[in-house]
């Protein structure tokens, strides 16, 4: 029974995570015909996904979609499909798009623990990785040469590669992508710190407030937030460091899935100088001590805790976080700022907005460059933080223009009197 079992696994793909030079990285592997998992070349493309801009749950999603596809299409080839039957007698050198194609769709037909279809973007993002490993194939001449993977200009005239499959559902992001909100608007430390008051009002707020901050004013990720220890926090005055490390050993043993909690790049980080934070950062020690005398920690040293006493996982974070929007947009509406209100709507509303506020505080507020902006949020790249640049500049040149265009309204009024009586003498003559 095990021997036939081994059998049908032969020729099977799967990935795991593994170390190199000390680095985890993931490496996928098949099931040789003796049984033993033996690192397969094609983990050569994940490298493509290895970078101090991305983080390892990225690269894990890549090596689960490809296994995913590679299973896929060994499963289709033994069961005798005829779109498969290429790949029986030349392997991967037999990969055609139809492959992907029915892939996806059958993605596309599966049922969640819901009980729900799929979401689409979900298989939109596998049509991506996929589009980029079949590239990846291409470009190394283990397909076809015939095999034309088409390619478009973006909106900065780069060359971008497009998907050669074919849904039946369609890709939504074949779409106008929206993106999620990156700014307060012009009144954003005004909304900034009634957003922080909001959370701390409330009970379940509280537990996050000092996290929202620290976010703000250090333009930190929602994983890294929760890999914070009370250790890993230093104070001088009004000035404060973090020591933003990846602790999912010591604070996530319990977790099996750790996506949510990873810390995309371990950094010393400096935290805007601000006595109103200093005063966060208190409260929020004050009320750990006294939470401690009535639920005891699982981590001593955690700085964001759960009702349970466990450290706050990447998904606890979210779900307090989406609670303390609700209550402020909810505030605005009573306040009737409904400009605001707009603003704040317009756009997904999520944990990563607040890396853009701080972004744009840097350079908007305080007047920072590009680079300067950048090593502040510990980016290793200007790009994400010259598109902010670009936005600012586009939105302060759109309302000089405004203002230009009101100013010749107030202008063109004094001249209507003028205008209407060369009108009459015309009229006359």
């Amino acid at each position: 029974m095990t021997e036939d079992k081994g059998i049908q696994n032969i020729g099977q793909y799967s990935y795991r995570q593994t170390f190199l030079e000390d680095k985890k990285v993931y490496t996928i592997f098949v099931i040789d015909p003796n049984g033993i998992k033996v690192p397969h070349p094609v983990t050569d493309f994940l490298r493509n996904y290895r970078s101090d801009s991305m983080s390892a749950a990225r690269e894990r999603q890549v090596a689960s979609c490809i296994c995913q596809f590679l299973n896929y299409a060994r499963n289709m080839t033994l069961s005798g499909d005829e779109d498969f039957n290429e790949l029986y007698h030349n392997g991967f050198f037999g990969l055609n798009f139809i492959h992907g194609s029915r892939f996806l769709d059958f993605v596309d037909d599966q049922i969640n623990k819901r009980g729900q279809r799929v979401k689409r973007d979900t298989v939109d993002r596998k049509e991506y990785i996929l589009t980029d490993f079949y590239v990846f194939l291409h470009k190394n001449s283990v397909i076809s040469s015939e095999l034309i993977i088409p390619s478009y200009r973006n909106e900065k005239g780069d060359l971008k590669n497009a998907s050669p499959f074919v849904r039946k559902r369609g890709n939504s992001q074949k779409e106008p992508v929206i993106k999620d909100l990156r700014d307060f608007g012009e009144n954003r430390q005004q909304i900034l710190v009634e957003f922080i008051d909001t959370a701390k009002s409330f009970k379940g707020g509280r537990t996050i407030a000092l996290g929202i901050a620290f976010q703000a004013f250090g333009g930190l990720r929602r994983g890294e937030v929760v890999n914070l220890t009370t250790g890993s926090v230093l104070k001088n005055g009004i000035t404060m460091i973090l020591d933003v490390k990846d602790r999912q050993t010591d604070l996530f043993a319990h977790k099996k899935n750790t996506a949510k909690e990873e810390v995309k790049k371990e950094r010393t980080q400096d935290l805007l100088p601000s006595e109103y934070l200093i005063a966060i950062y208190n409260d929020h020690l004050a009320w750990l001590k006294s939470f401690k005398k009535q639920v005891p920690l699982l981590v001593e040293d955690a700085l964001f805790v759960n009702r349970f006493g466990r450290p706050l996982t990447g998904k606890g974070y979210e779900k307090m976080f989406k609670r303390v929007v609700t209550k402020y947009l909810k505030v605005l509406l009573a306040q009737e700022r409904y400009d605001d209100y707009t603003f704040l709507t317009s756009k997904p509303f999520n944990t990563h907005t607040l890396r853009g506020v701080f972004t744009n505080i840097c350079l908007d507020d305080i007047g920072m460059s590009v680079r300067q902006t950048a090593n502040a949020r510990g980016d290793t790249y200007d790009t994400t933080v010259a598109e902010y640049q670009e936005q600012l500049t586009a939105r302060q040149k759109m309302d000089r223009a405004i203002g230009q265009l009101a100013k010749a309204v107030v202008d063109a009024a004094a001249s209507k009197d003028f205008i209407a009586k060369m009108n009459m003498k015309d009229s006359t003559s």
